[in-house]
């Protein structure tokens, strides 16, 4: 279903940049010829802003990868989509000795995924062709779209197995929540040409998110369950530590103050690789053709 539902936003968001772009063809009267799409690819490092951030934002290494595809517009303006794929992980051992989050010892784990629709502002004016445009290229980005999260974490029994939970599934807070969630993207980034169909680019992003569960940390302790459950176990993890904080300790109990009631966040440093795309390109009659025109002179598009 996912997979259908993904096929049909990336339909949708093609027929909208081609429709876009041939009004601006018409509103400005470029020439025809130049390559106004491009599409793109990259990874990079993920950051999570939320309860279990604990001063340790990032995952670890390489953590998301990115495609997307993007139409110049007008001289400064640009749209693009782009769809993600991304880890996010936090855990309360990063936080002070003897704190409430300490005490509290949440973690989670995830990978999850996201598709969003941008319009892009350059700061420099577009030279009227791709292949003289300028060797570094400021954006800001902005716009919208949507995440679909899973938070998990893991257990070890008392016979040292290690078993990875759903948490959505486990209910361990007094209210449930989805699986995705609306995101207002926002970026800024430099792209650097390598050649004439080539560009390098750094964007750091941050997304702004319409929940507080992507750690499934934001209301209150579910419960009580009987003792011994995994519900139980998942929920409130303060026994598995010592009692460092003993006020902390004491509230921890169900049906108290859980996570701080505020929306989660996350950032992507991205590096892209992007590959300009000639307007001819799908007239071609085979491989050997296309990769003529992606790869040909670019006077062979003046």
């Amino acid at each position: 279903m996912q997979v259908f539902m993904l096929k049909k936003i990336i339909l949708f968001s093609f027929f909208v940049l081609t429709s876009l772009v041939s009004q601006s063809q018409s509103f400005l009267g470029w020439q025809l010829h130049d390559r106004y799409f491009s599409i793109y690819a990259g990874t990079g490092w993920t950051g999570y802003v939320g309860d279990l951030t604990n001063g340790s934002p990032f995952s670890k290494g390489l953590s998301h990868l990115n495609f997307g595809i993007e139409a110049r517009l007008l001289t400064r303006i640009g749209a693009r989509v782009q769809f993600s794929r991304y880890k996010l992980e936090g855990t309360d051992k990063n936080a002070s000795d003897s704190s409430f989050n300490r005490q509290r010892n949440l973690s989670f784990h995830s990978t999850n995924y996201e598709w969003q629709v941008e319009g892009v502002y350059y700061f420099l004016k577009y030279r009227g062709k791709y292949h003289k445009r300028r060797t570094y290229e400021p954006y800001l980005a902005a716009g919208f779209g949507k995440t679909y999260y899973n938070p998990k974490a893991d257990y070890t029994d008392v016979n040292d197995v290690t078993t990875t939970y759903d948490l959505r599934d486990i209910g361990t807070e007094t209210e449930s929540y989805g699986k995705s969630a609306w995101i207002i993207p926002v970026n800024l980034g430099v792209k650097a040409a390598l050649n004439e169909f080539l560009n390098l680019s750094l964007d750091l992003g941050y997304r702004f998110t319409f929940t507080g569960y992507l750690d499934d940390v934001y209301g209150n302790f579910a419960g009580p369950f009987d003792d011994g459950s995994i519900e139980a176990t998942l929920s409130n993890r303060k026994n598995e530590v010592p009692e460092i904080n003993e006020e902390a300790y004491d509230t921890l109990v169900p049906g108290a103050q859980r996570g701080n009631s505020k929306y989660d966040g996350y950032f992507l440093v991205n590096i892209n690789i992007e590959l300009y795309l000639p307007q001819d390109l799908f007239r071609a009659k085979n491989g050997r053709q296309r990769k003529e025109k992606i790869l040909g002179k670019p006077s062979a598009y003046d």
